[in-house]
């Protein structure tokens, strides 16, 4: 016969919070990853009035940003590992972790800038 425990502490849904983090961090940096090589090939999806659209002109901006966006992608990992193990340290030594660490939001603010700049790159190159 089940018996009914009482929960004394929130390890049960910390421990796969921290996982869902790590896991939301490393797609990002696949996301972070795509864009770099579609800028590195030059390659677009088409418009449906203009099947030839899916190749761009050369540009030397093209591969500088690929390579901010491979460094981007590099960083959303490791910030992504220095979340989890420094809540996966706190939720060992029973200290409370509701509030992520300043490096952490620094490192995805500067990220969030990357992608917001290339994307006013590639519309301005659109123009």
């Amino acid at each position: 016969m089940p018996v009914q425990q009482e929960i004394v502490s929130s390890e049960g849904r910390d421990f796969p919070m921290l996982e869902r983090n790590l896991l939301s961090h490393l797609r990002l940096a696949v996301l972070l990853s795509l864009l770099s090589s579609s800028l590195l090939l030059r390659a677009r999806l088409p418009t449906p009035s203009d099947p030839g659209s899916a190749q761009t002109p050369p540009s030397k901006t093209g591969l500088a940003v690929a390579i901010i966006e491979v460094v981007a992608a590099i960083a959303v990992i490791a910030a992504g590992f220095w979340e989890y193990w420094q809540g996966y340290a706190d939720m060992r030594a029973g200290r409370g972790f509701l509030q992520a660490s300043q490096t952490h939001l620094a490192i995805l603010s500067i990220v969030g800038l990357v992608v917001f700049a290339t994307c006013l790159m590639l519309i301005s190159v659109d123009a």
